[in-house]
């Protein structure tokens, strides 16, 4: 069964925006950035979307809950943790946190 366009766009622009954030958290933590603790919270969430993208994909559960449930699920997750790596603050982790809300809210949207 091939999977909706928008659940694609919604895939690659949420691995997009986990790479950016990671990369733009680690940017700032070796350029000397402002906090530990905001570089940490920018890392785990890039790590936390860029997994949520992957199980997007993945689909477990498809079977017991339906793929509009799981499309939810993971969306949700992405869009939580993209807002929350805006309080990471670098540039990068600013453009992947947009990207990561779009394609949140595009797997939000998905019809199945």
């Amino acid at each position: 069964m091939s999977e909706p366009r928008m659940l694609t766009a919604a895939i690659l622009i949420s691995l997009v925006a986990g790479i950016l954030i990671i990369l733009g958290s680690i940017y700032t933590a070796m350029g000397g950035g402002y906090g530990g603790v905001m570089n940490i919270l920018g890392l785990v969430s890039g790590i936390i979307v860029l997994i949520s993208a992957i199980m997007l994909k993945i689909r477990p559960g498809e079977g017991m809950r339906g793929l509009r449930a799981c499309c939810r699920m993971w969306g949700t997750v992405i869009l939580v943790f993209s807002i929350v790596s805006l309080f990471g603050g670098s540039v990068g982790i600013f453009i992947g946190a947009i990207l990561g809300i779009v394609g949140g809210a595009l797997a939000l949207v998905v019809k199945v």
